[in-house]
């Protein structure tokens, strides 16, 4: 699948991003690409995959999250992020339990033509996976699920981001500061992307 030509917005240092929240989603999954996406000087909103409002992480953080995935009523975003959460264990509520009921899957099925590119963190590539987004693509995970992985995507990758066009995803837990690095250099430039890893303090990430 092409790459996506650079829209205006990009290439004026612009991007807005939206990562989806459910309950169970795991921490940093999600504030790891969320603090290096705003590092780089992206726009980025939570969007909470059932509706706005009480969203409650694996570990017992709640957020008010008062904006909608994909919500046709807003400004749409570039690209969607995907958390995991609770996958290995099967856990009641998590990225296991989205799978299972299929809306995000659906949103994101329907968002294919709404944005430009989607992207995972940890065992959000199983969502994305189920959602049958990944059987034509290079994709990664956490690596404990790369055996349930395998099937449903185009060639597993043991990579900390890996870039098929207009699915990018990523390895367990930190990998998620790499992605939001990634897609700063890779649609506001690499200008942005050393200032995120500066201001992070960590190390830039080159795929």
């Amino acid at each position: 699948m092409p790459v996506p030509s650079p829209s205006t917005s990009r290439l004026s240092g612009h991007m807005r991003v939206q990562i989806a929240v459910f309950d169970g989603f795991d921490e940093i999954d999600v504030f790891g690409p969320f603090e290096a996406l705003a590092a780089g000087g992206a726009e980025v909103e939570l969007a909470a995959a059932h509706g706005a409002g009480v969203i409650t992480s694996q570990r017992g953080v709640s957020l008010n999250v008062g904006l909608a995935l994909l919500d046709p009523g807003k400004p749409r975003p570039d690209g969607v992020i995907v958390p995991g959460g609770g996958w290995l264990n099967r856990a009641e509520r998590g990225a296991w339990a989205e799978a299972q009921n299929g809306v995000i899957a659906r949103a994101l099925t329907n968002a294919e033509l709404q944005v430009d590119w989607i992207a995972s963190v940890c065992t959000g590539g199983m969502i994305l996976a189920h959602a049958g987004l990944l059987r034509e693509h290079r994709a990664t995970t956490n690596r404990s699920c790369f055996s349930e992985f395998e099937p449903l995507v185009g060639e597993v990758v043991d990579d900390r981001v890996v870039d098929d066009g207009r699915v990018i995803t990523a390895g367990a837990l930190t990998s998620g500061l790499d992605l939001g690095l990634h897609l700063i250099r890779r649609f506001c430039g690499e200008d942005a992307a050393e200032l995120a890893a500066a201001t992070l303090e960590y190390p830039p990430y080159v795929a």
